[in-house]
């Protein structure tokens, strides 16, 4: 009798988890201002650049307010650097990181109204390398890792349940690239001596069928 009763409440379960899923269909796109992080960033000048993203998404709404969007997105994101060596500055190299990315975030929204919807949003994030694997600089060479893993932090608004506007904060937790000073430099510098990790500030724009 219990396990009838609690396949019963299972079944219920799920069956108002189904009727209450609002599946979603549409496309984001946006702005990254990188953050660029390795070992001796200090000794160099860094200046960002804005890169974007952009691709298909899709929310899964989900009972009390949550819900879970993915995606699946172009990702571009580049920083400028002029290395300081003995003797002076020497010229610039834009480094650029290319990815197809998949973003997964759990959500949690509050309706303002009939026209508007706040929430917060955070999630896990990984990335496969489709741009260069190899960036020379007059020092040494940016080698791209193959796949990526970041975390995603944020907060937005929908309008007229279609219009979606948000920020957020793209954590890299490891590293984009190692950092390998060229063998003709000689010394003790013939090695890889630091990594960097490519974080980014992210403002996006979508639209849901």
């Amino acid at each position: 009798m219990k396990k009838k009763l609690l396949i019963a409440m299972l079944f219920a379960g799920m069956t108002c988890l189904s009727a209450s899923a609002q599946v979603k269909f549409g496309v984001k796109g946006g702005l990254n201002l990188t953050g660029l992080h390795y070992t001796f960033d200090d000794y160099d000048d860094m200046k960002n650049q804005a890169g974007f993203f952009i691709g298909p998404t899709v929310r899964v709404g989900l009972p009390l307010g949550f819900a879970v969007d993915g995606s699946v997105l172009y990702d571009q994101r580049s920083t400028k650097i002029t290395p300081n060596v003995v003797g002076g500055k020497i010229y610039s190299t834009t480094i650029k990181l290319q990815q197809v990315v998949v973003p997964v975030n759990l959500r949690y929204g509050r309706s303002l109204g009939h026209a508007m919807e706040a929430f917060v949003f955070a999630g896990p994030q990984v990335g496969f390398n489709v741009g260069d694997k190899t960036i020379g600089t007059c020092y040494g060479d940016w080698d791209f890792k193959k796949a990526t893993v970041s975390v995603n932090m944020g907060v937005g608004v929908t309008l007229l349940k279609h219009c979606q506007v948000s920020a957020n904060y793209n954590l890299a937790c490891s590293k984009s690239a190692n950092i390998n000073i060229n063998k003709n430099l000689g010394g003790t510098w013939e090695k890889t001596v630091g990594n960097g990790k490519l974080s980014a500030w992210q403002i996006s724009v979508g639209y849901y069928f």
